[in-house]
């Protein structure tokens, strides 16, 4: 039974967890991911130490240095050791912010600004506290815009080690970064940024990398690499990168010292602008070759704008390609704040910002003095990239060809109405498509301008989800990252991500966690540990459940939730609760393993902790996969007779799983079509998984209108029923009869009687016309058993059905049978037939108690399989059973019901 707790903290904020009876309160806590102040997990510190304003509780076991008696009978409680025996309200004695991990925020000082070309600057931030900053090469920070009330996101383009911390900078008219850095930007001003934000980062293994980046979207790229040559990295890495016109065009110089620096990095560069000087000419899509895939066994790393992302998203699908890791950074225009974001969007940078920034307008000059010195403009003092995103062209002059085309817009074309969109001017026109502006002449003549009638520039795009739902940022932006795998059936690419975003993890968290957030780590290792006895599941699903808390927690821990975003966008968690759901086996070092890895971050051993994590995802996977396995192979039929029901139209009834399910997938094997109706979706996926024809069908069968839709859509789809196996049923409680109600005594029948009936009579017109047919009810050896006795008198009527209809129908040469199966061995449904949960004592005894008759009753001591349910079942609906009629055929070991 579980109680709800509220957790009322000192700043007035109240959050709710779920506690069972057998948890403590901060073991609840911690895996709903709520941090309440923990430095032990057995009452010997009183850290955690709270008041109980109401609810009842087992306090626990407690040394009395944690908790005086005084204070115990006074209401003051350890949760690290009581355990709920009702709903319950606390007193934490400390404010919200512990119970969420948040990203910290730094102080930091401008010390250089350095123009790198006439739309482009580099950044140079430095901080004290550059020890205790972390970050993975990709990342990105918040800096708050000095003199407002706004920050920014920029990508680092440094490395991790690096002391200086560098980001490059698209300038965009009206941006308030961009007004910054141009006016009033200082030697020694002081800012504060915070991070490391962004799940956007180079991954761990040897696998070859693709590298694409879009105007300033090279930031991250170049931290990338950086960081390949300070690791020594030896992985083959190819570089494309993209811009606008020769102008956007910035760090080539380093990408040639990276170059010779780094023996298997090549890199390539286009621009769209046809007048460019670049060997290339159009869109990054245009050079990519079959050599830089490695016949799909690539990471591709791309940051640019939406569009870009999508193009070089739609360029592998055309081709058929899917790498095995496909990660991506994408950013959209937000050129001012009078420009709002995107609902849904993740708020990163408004575009005077990298990872994503499109700021265009000439820098003036700049006050001399103490002031940092800008590189002049190019001589032309164009600024062709107001048209552009990140070195993608947005607005060309006529039409706006795709991104990955080769061709650009002419650049000779010039009107007014080039110059406006939705009649805002864009910029002035000489009749040279670009001028040279005077010295602090705004290029966007008001904030209306830069919108396109009150609409946003870059739409979403519904068709295109990321993997990684995105999450909110401080800035007015838009920007979503997000990652790519082939299926976990397809490859071993998921659990390769896992491991690698979890020592992504480590290296932000090792060395730079508190004793209270080690304490939590280690609360939620020791949570797995009840559930696995050496290499057996006791509970496979609390195993799953508490295993994911442990995983999540790291990232919790590094205050960015892209990461915990990213983590779960795997579907790591979904995936076991799939294939272990019925799992006896799992690797016997899987829950030391979450004991050591805590140990491990405790000592700060970077080298064990980094080998454990590796160790681990594979013995993960090692289980992951035996299950996926043996799943499978309880999947087939045990038991086949090829053809047998090669050209007849059957249906099952309640085949979304258990009983109905088994005979299902022994009827396709055996060459059957199939209507599958459920009232469950499940018997979708059913249909999908069977190798022949198979409709399924969502009804309440409960109703007549029910079966009738049932019926109707057989006939429609095949035009005739052979075969109507009934099979929905089945006990909602289990308890003495004298503790019915009355509705709970109509449910049982509605459930296990009515369904047959209706169904029976929605089926026999059609049978009756075309002169045969089978019917195959299913009944139970409950018809002689305790504690269900409605379902008992359901199943009783099954057998009274059976026999009455089989006299009425035998000259319509329809058969009309019974199998009546004994207790039966079936994994947890999936889809509960309802009622309510054991939660007393009472209630599990009088359900033992059931068992313990059924068991008594079979001769045979022991519970059925499915597959031998459904082999009765499927011999009752056959033409090898053509001589049997009006006979119920007892499954029960021996028990006759």
């Amino acid at each position: 039974m579980t109680h709800k707790v509220a957790l009322s903290f000192e700043d007035g904020v109240t959050r709710f967890i779920s506690c069972a009876e057998d948890q403590t309160v901060a073991d609840a806590s911690y895996r709903q991911r709520i941090n309440i102040p923990l430095d032990c997990r057995d009452g010997a510190c009183g850290t955690c130490k709270a008041f109980c304003e109401s609810g009842d509780y087992d306090g626990g076991a407690y040394i009395d240095d944690a908790l005086t008696q005084d204070e115990a009978a006074c209401g003051y409680v350890l949760p690290c050791s009581m355990k709920p025996k009702s709903d319950l309200v606390l007193r934490i004695a400390s404010t919200s912010a512990v119970a969420k991990t948040q990203a910290a925020t730094y102080p930091a000082t401008l010390t250089a600004l350095e123009r790198l070309s006439p739309t482009t600057v580099a950044v140079t931030l430095e901080t004290p506290e550059r020890d205790k900053l972390a970050f993975l090469p990709g990342q990105y920070v918040n800096i708050a815009v000095p003199g407002t009330d706004e920050s920014r996101s920029y990508s680092f383009s440094n490395g991790p080690d690096d002391k200086h911390l560098t980001f490059l900078v698209k300038l965009t008219p009206g941006g308030v970064m961009s007004d910054y850095l141009t006016e009033r930007a200082k030697q020694g001003d002081a800012l504060t940024f915070t991070g490391p934000h962004g799940s956007f980062f180079l991954r761990e293994t040897e696998r070859p990398v693709l590298l694409l980046a879009g105007g300033t979207g090279l930031a991250p790229i170049l931290s990338i690499l950086r960081t390949m040559r300070a690791t020594g990295s030896n992985r083959p890495a190819h570089l494309i990168y993209g811009v606008t016109t020769d102008d956007d065009l910035v760090e080539t110089e380093t990408l040639r010292d990276l170059a010779r620096q780094l023996d298997n990095f090549t890199w390539d560069y286009c621009a769209a602008d046809p007048d460019s000087k670049a060997p290339n000419k159009g869109y990054v899509t245009t050079l990519i070759r079959d050599q830089h895939l490695h016949d799909g066994d690539v990471a591709v790393y791309l940051c640019g704008p939406p569009p870009m992302v999508e193009a070089v998203r739609k360029h592998f699908t055309e081709d058929g390609f899917e790498p095995t890791g496909f990660y991506y950074e994408k950013f959209a225009l937000a050129a001012s704040t009078s420009v709002p974001p995107r609902a849904e969007g993740v708020a990163a940078p408004e575009l005077d910002a990298t990872p994503g920034d499109t700021e265009s307008e000439p820098v003036p000059d700049v006050e001399p003095g103490p002031a940092i010195a800008l590189a002049t403009l190019g001589s032309d003092g164009r600024t062709g990239a107001s048209r552009t995103v990140a070195g993608q062209t947005l607005f060309p002059m006529a039409t706006i060809p795709p991104l990955n085309a080769g061709s650009a817009h002419p650049a000779e074309q010039e009107s007014a109405t080039a110059r406006a969109i939705a009649g805002q001017p864009i910029w002035p026109g000489t009749g040279s498509g670009t001028r040279e502006l005077d010295p602090g002449e705004p290029l966007i003549a008001d904030a209306a301008a830069r919108s396109i009638a009150g609409q946003e520039v870059l739409p979403a795009r519904d068709d295109i989800a990321p993997l990684t739902e995105p999450a909110p940022t401080p800035s007015p932006g838009r920007y979503e990252i997000g990652e790519e795998h082939p299926s976990v059936h397809e490859s071993d690419a998921v659990f390769e991500a896992r491991q690698a975003l979890e020592l992504g993890a480590l290296e932000i968290t090792l060395g730079r966690l508190s004793s209270q957030q080690l304490a939590g780590y280690r609360l939620l290792a020791e949570s797995t540990v009840p559930y696995v006895d050496g290499d057996r599941f006791l509970d496979a699903a609390a195993y799953t459940e508490t295993n994911a808390a442990f995983h999540e927690y790291l990232f919790t821990l590094t205050g960015n939730e892209h990461l915990l975003q990213a983590y779960r966008a795997l579907g790591i968690k979904g995936h076991m609760e799939t294939t272990l759901r019925n799992a006896t086996w799992c690797h016997p070092r899987c829950t030391q393993d979450h004991l050591d890895i805590v140990t491990a971050f405790e000592a700060g051993d970077r080298t064990t902790a980094r080998r454990l994590i590796a160790e681990h995802a594979d013995r993960s996977k090692v289980t992951t996969r035996r299950a996926m396995a043996e799943a499978d192979a309880a999947k087939r039929p045990r038991f086949v007779t090829p053809g047998r029901f090669e050209g007849k139209v059957v249906i099952v009834t309640g085949a979304a799983q258990g009983i109905g399910e088994h005979a299902a997938r022994r009827i396709a094997a055996e060459g059957g079509s199939l209507v599958l109706a459920d009232r469950s979706d499940l018997v979708e996926d059913l249909a999908g998984e069977l190798a022949g024809e198979a409709l399924p069908v969502l009804a309440d069968l409960e109703t007549w209108e029910g079966a009738q839709t049932v019926a109707e859509a057989a006939l429609a789809r095949f035009g005739r029923i052979d075969v109507l196996i009934n099979n929905v049923g089945g006990a909602i409680w289990f308890k003495p009869f004298t503790e019915f109600s009355p509705d709970e005594i109509e449910a049982e029948i509605r459930r296990s009687l009515m369904t047959t009936l209706f169904s029976c009579r929605a089926a026999l017109p059609s049978m009756t016309a075309q002169g045969h047919g089978v019917i195959v009810n299913v009944s139970s050896a409950a018809t002689r058993g305790i504690h269900r006795i409605p379902y008992s008198a359901a199943k009783g009527g099954i057998n009274a059905i059976t026999a009455s209809l089989a006299f009425e129908c035998a000259d319509a040469g329809i058969r009309v049978v019974a199998a009546a199966p004994g207790g039966t061995d079936a994994p947890p449904r999936r889809i509960s037939r309802g009622g309510s949960a054991l939660e007393t004592e009472q209630e599990r005894a009088w359900f033992q108690a059931h068992i313990d008759q059924t068991v008594s009753t079979s001769l045979m001591k022991r519970y059925g399989t499915l597959d031998e349910q459904a082999a009765a079942i499927a011999f009752l609906a056959s033409g090898e059973a053509s001589y049997i009629t009006g006979t119920v055929l007892p499954v029960a070991g021996g028990d006759l019901g």
